[in-house]
C-alpha cells in the first residue's frame, strides 16, 4: 500500500501517534501500545519512502522501535538488542512473529493489554490528560472503569465489591505508601502529579501472579521518558500550582515535578486550611547497554485543618499533620537477550499526626490525639526468562522490614439523640499504644507458554508470610491460572481462576477503634471469563464476568447515617461488622471506538457484593445493583473536548427508629433510636456529568494550554449521608425523629493555563 502523492503534509514535526493513526486510517492495520508510542514521540527525518509500511518502519526507527507482524496486524514493539546495529546506524527493520510478552494488543485507543490476564486496562496520557475529573488526578480515571464504585469526594474506589483498601498502587515498580492528600478526610487527591506519569494501567482483577498481597486489583504507573534535552512545565489552576521539569543527555535522563494544592487560598479561611504539596524525581544512567540505574525520590506533605462549624457553642475541627517520604533505587540488567532481571531497594518513613475536637453540647463534646509513626526497608526483585517466542518464565521475591509506633487517646460525652443510640452509652474513652515490628516476606514463580498459535496459557504460584502480626501458621499461598484463546482474527477469549490473600499492613491497626492486635490474611478466590471482539470499523466489545468469594474477612467499623464525619470513630452510629465471607458477582459491558476526531466510550455494570452477617447476606455499603459510564473526547488542531458521566443505583442506607422503651425517675417516658436492618433502604440514584474544554496557543517560546472544567456540571444533588436530629411534636409533646439529606460535590467549576517551553 502506497501513501496517494500529496495527500499528507510533510511529515516532520508531527507527532508519531498521528502519523500511524493516519496510516491506520488508509487501511493499514496497525496497534500500538501507549507506552511505548507516547504523544511527545515526534518524527525526526522525511521518510525516504512513499510505502506505508516502510513509512511507519522508518519513523519508528529513530526512537527504537520497530513492527512485528501477528495475525495481519503490525504491533508496536522496542528494538531488540540482537535487532541494533553493531557500528551506528538505524536499527534493523523487521516482521517476525511476535514475542510472548508482547502477544496481545488491542488497536483501542484506551486498553492495550501486555498480559493474558483479564481484567486489565491502559490508560494513556492523553486520556488521562483530557478527561475531567477532580484535580487533574491519574487515580480518579479509574473511577470511570467497569466494576468501579467511587463516591467522587475520595479518590480512592472499590473494585468488584472489595474495599478501597484492597487497591494496591505502584509507580515504576515500587508500591506507593498511602499516596494520598488530605488522607485523614476522605482521601481527597492522590499525591502523584498526572503530568509526571505517561499511563496508567490497572487491574480490576484477575491480575498476575507477580502482583500480592491486595484482593481487588493494582493500578500501576511509570513516569514519563523524555525524549529531547530539556522540556519544562508550569502550570496553575484552581487545585494546584505546578512544575515539571525532564530531559535528557546521551545515557542519561531526568525527571522533576512539584506541586502546592492552591485549596487553601481558595476555601474561606474559616472553614479550614487544606495546605499540601507534593515532589517527585527520578534519575537514571545507563552505566552500560545492559545495565540502568534509577534513583526515585517522592514525598507529600499535609497541613490540613477542616472546619465544619464554626461557632464556639458548637465548634468542630480537627487538624491534620502528614509527611510521607519513600526513595528507591531501580537497577534493571539485561544478562542476555534472553534473560533480565529488576532489584529495587527502597526505603519508606510515614508520620501521621491527627487532633481534633467536637464541642456541641446537644450532641456531642469529645477529642482526640492520634500519632502514627511508620519506618520501612525493602529489596524485591524480579526476573523474567525468554525461553524461546511461545515459552516465558518469571521468578522473584520481595522482603520489608518494618516498624510502626502508635500513640491513640480518644473520649466523648454524648447528650440528646447521640445519648440515645441503642447499646450506647453516655460517653467513650479509648487508650491505645503499640509498637509493632517485623517484616513480610513473598517468592513468586509463573510460567506463561503459548500453547499453539491461537491458545496460551500462564499459571503461577505466589508464597507470602509476615513476621509482625504475633499470628502463628498464618503464610499464604496463592495458585493462579490464565487461558487466552483466540476465536478468530478479531476476538479472543480470555479465563482466570485465582487465589489472592491480603494480610493486615503494619500500619493499618485499627486503634481509633480500640483494636490493637492484627488479624489473619484475608483470602479471595477470582473466577473470570472474558471476551472480546475488535470490529473492522474500530469499534471494540468487551464482556467480562466475574465472581469474587472471600473469606476469613477482617472485621471494620462503618458509620450507619455519616460517612463523612470529621472524627469518625467517635460518632455514635459507629458499628462494628464481623462478616463470616463475602460475595460480589457481575457481568460488564463495554464498547470503544473512534470515527475521525471523535472518541467514545460506554460500559454498563450489572453486579451485586454482599457480606454474610449472622448467617443472612448484607449487602455492601457501597453496593451498586446497576452502573453506567460514558464519555466523548473530541480532538482538531489545537481544540480538545471531553464530556464524561456516570450513574449508579443508589448506595444502600439504614433507617432509624425511635421506640419508647420505659420511664424515667418522674414518669417521663425514655425513648431509645434503634437502628433498622442494615443496609435495608437504598439512596436515591447517583448521576453526574463533567464537562472539560482545552486549546493550545503557540507562543515565542513553547505553548499555553488553556482549559476550563466543570465537574457535577448539572449541580445534582446526589445524597451521600442522612443527618438525623430528636425533636419534640408540639401538639402532643412526644419525641420524634427529624432527619435531613446531606450530599456527596456540588458543582466544581475550575479554570487553568499550562506553560510548556
Amino acid at each position: 500500500m502506497s501513501v496517494a502523492q500529496g495527500a499528507t503534509p510533510p511529515y516532520v514535526g508531527r507527532s508519531i501517534e498521528a502519523v500511524l493513526e493516519e496510516l491506520r486510517a488508509e487501511g493499514m492495520a496497525l496497534a500500538w501500545s501507549s507506552r511505548l508510542v507516547t504523544p511527545e514521540l515526534r518524527v525526526v527525518a522525511e521518510p525516504g519512502s512513499e510505502d506505508a509500511l516502510d513509512i511507519a518502519r522508518e519513523i519508528l526507527a529513530v526512537h527504537g522501535l520497530m513492527l512485528r507482524e501477528d495475525e495481519g496486524v503490525y504491533l508496536v514493539v522496542r528494538v531488540p538488542a540482537s535487532a541494533a546495529p553493531a557500528t551506528g546506524g538505524e536499527p534493523q527493520s523487521a516482521v517476525t512473529e511476535p514475542r510472548i510478552e508482547n502477544i496481545t494488543v488491542s488497536a483501542s485507543r484506551y486498553e492495550v493489554s501486555r498480559d493474558i490476564s483479564p481484567s486489565n486496562f491502559v490508560l494513556d496520557q492523553q486520556t488521562i490528560q483530557v478527561m475531567p475529573d477532580v484535580g487533574e488526578d491519574p487515580l480518579r480515571i479509574t473511577h470511570r472503569l467497569p466494576g468501579a464504585a467511587a463516591s467522587g469526594a475520595s479518590a480512592r474506589v472499590h473494585f468488584r465489591g472489595g474495599e478501597q483498601s484492597e487497591v494496591g498502587i505502584i509507580l515504576n515498580g515500587q508500591r506507593l505508601f498511602d499516596p494520598f492528600h488530605v488522607r485523614d478526610y476522605q482521601n481527597i487527591f492522590s499525591a502523584i502529579d498526572s503530568r509526571a506519569v505517561r499511563g496508567v494501567e490497572v487491574y480490576t482483577g484477575g491480575f498476575p501472579v507477580r502482583f500480592g498481597d491486595r484482593m481487588s486489583g493494582v493500578v500501576l504507573m511509570e513516569s514519563i521518558s523524555p525524549d529531547e534535552p530539556a522540556h519544562t512545565e508550569i502550570g496553575i489552576s484552581v487545585f494546584n500550582t505546578s512544575l515539571l521539569h525532564a530531559g535528557g543527555s546521551g545515557d542519561k535522563r531526568w525527571l522533576f515535578s512539584a506541586r502546592r494544592g492552591n485549596l487553601d487560598l481558595v476555601i474561606d479561611s474559616k472553614f479550614g486550611r487544606p495546605s499540601y504539596y507534593d515532589v517527585f524525581s527520578q534519575f537514571e544512567a545507563d552505566l552500560t547497554p545492559d545495565m540502568t540505574l534509577s534513583a526515585n525520590a517522592f514525598y507529600a506533605d499535609d497541613l490540613v485543618t477542616v472546619v465544619l462549624e464554626t461557632d464556639p457553642a458548637e465548634l468542630e475541627q480537627a487538624e491534620s499533620r502528614t509527611r510521607n517520604g519513600q526513595a528507591w533505587l531501580q537497577l534493571q540488567n539485561r544478562w542476555s537477550d534472553a534473560l533480565t532481571s529488576d532489584t529495587i531497594l527502597s526505603l519508606t518513613s510515614y508520620t501521621n499526626r491527627r487532633v481534633g475536637e467536637l464541642n456541641d453540647s446537644e450532641k456531642i463534646v469529645g477529642s482526640v490525639s492520634d500519632i502514627r509513626d511508620v519506618t520501612q526497608v525493602g529489596l524485591q526483585q524480579d526476573w523474567m526468562l525468554r525461553r524461546d517466542d511461545s515459552h516465558l518464565l518469571q521468578w522473584g521475591f520481595s522482603f520489608v522490614n518494618g516498624r510502626a509506633t502508635y500513640d491513640y487517646a480518644g473520649q466523648a460525652d454524648y447528650f440528646g439523640l447521640q445519648a440515645i443510640y441503642e447499646n450506647q452509652g453516655a460517653s467513650v474513652a479509648r487508650s491505645v499504644s503499640a509498637a509493632p515490628d517485623g517484616a513480610s516476606y513473598s517468592v513468586y514463580f509463573a510460567d506463561r507458554r503459548k500453547l499453539s498459535q491461537r491458545t496460551t496459557l500462564e499459571w503461577g504460584l505466589r508464597w507470602d508470610d509476615q513476621t509482625y502480626t504475633g499470628l502463628s501458621s498464618d503464610s499464604q499461598l496463592s495458585p493462579r491460572l490464565s487461558i487466552l484463546r483466540r476465536l478468530g482474527e478479531r476476538s479472543e477469549l480470555r479465563l482466570s481462576w485465582g487465589r489472592y490473600h491480603q494480610s493486615q499492613g503494619i500500619q493499618e491497626l485499627q486503634v481509633e477503634d480500640g483494636i490493637d492486635n492484627f488479624w489473619p490474611a484475608q483470602r479471595a478466590d477470582h473466577l473470570i471469563a472474558g471476551f472480546r471482539h475488535r470490529f473492522r470499523n474500530d469499534v471494540a466489545l468487551r464482556i467480562e464476568a466475574f465472581h469474587k468469594d472471600m473469606q476469613r474477612v477482617r472485621p471494620r467499623f462503618e458509620n450507619l447515617y455519616d460517612p463523612l464525619g470529621l472524627i469518625p470513630e467517635l460518632q455514635p452510629d459507629r458499628v462494628r461488622l464481623d462478616p463470616t465471607s463475602a460475595q460480589s458477582a457481575g457481568i460488564e459491558f463495554s464498547l470503544d471506538g473512534e470515527r475521525g476526531d471523535w472518541r467514545w466510550w460506554a460500559s454498563y455494570t450489572l453486579s451485586k457484593a454482599t457480606d454474610q452477617i449472622n448467617g443472612g447476606d448484607v449487602v455492601r455499603s457501597w453496593d451498586q445493583r446497576h452502573a453506567v459510564q460514558a464519555g466523548l473526547h473530541w480532538s482538531s488542531g489545537p481544540w480538545d473536548v471531553a464530556l464524561a458521566g456516570g450513574a449508579h443505583s443508589g448506595w444502600p442506607t439504614t433507617d432509624l427508629m425511635l421506640e419508647e422503651t420505659g420511664t424515667g425517675p418522674g414518669g417521663e417516658p425514655v425513648y431509645t433510636a434503634i437502628p433498622g436492618p442494615r443496609n435495608a433502604l437504598s439512596h436515591p440514584p447517583f448521576a453526574s456529568v463533567d464537562f472539560r474544554l482545552s486549546r493550545r496557543f503557540d507562543v515565542p517560546r513553547g505553548s499555553l494550554l488553556a482549559f476550563v472544567e466543570v465537574s457535577n456540571v448539572t449541580n445534582r444533588s446526589n445524597v451521600c449521608c442522612i443527618d438525623w436530629d430528636l425533636e419534640v411534636d408540639e401538639a402532643t409533646g412526644e419525641a420524634m425523629l427529624e432527619s435531613s439529606n446531606d450530599y456527596w460535590l456540588p458543582i466544581l467549576p475550575a479554570i487553568g493555563i499550562l506553560w510548556e517551553f
